[in-house]
């Protein structure tokens, strides 16, 4: 067995094992996005070449920001501080909403 066959079996191991324990483990929580592609398959995550999702963002670290917080559920829109901050306004400006989404 080559050094490099050995080194990609072990990423693909700890990957695969990485993927399983974050779909049924609770960290995942309720409100994570699940990334879908062009065929509406999940985007699963990856190391190679700065992984599936980070290589879309470019080198702009306030659109990987905005992408972090939407995926993570953790943008600062009305649902997020409804859940949050329920004393703070939580309306959609557009008024067309109850709660910002």
């Amino acid at each position: 067995m080559s050094w490099n066959y050995s080194k990609k079996t072990e990423c693909n191991n700890i990957s695969q094992n990485w993927k399983i324990t974050f779909q049924v483990s609770d960290s995942k929580g309720r409100y994570f996005l699940n990334l879908l592609n062009d065929n509406f398959n999940e985007i699963e995550p990856s190391y190679a070449k700065g992984g599936l999702w980070l290589q879309s963002f470019g080198h702009l670290n306030s659109l990987c920001v905005q992408a972090t917080r939407a995926i993570t559920n953790h943008a600062s829109i009305g649902k997020y501080r409804l859940r949050i901050f329920p004393r703070e306004e939580f309306k959609c400006p557009c008024s067309r909403y109850p709660i910002e989404s």
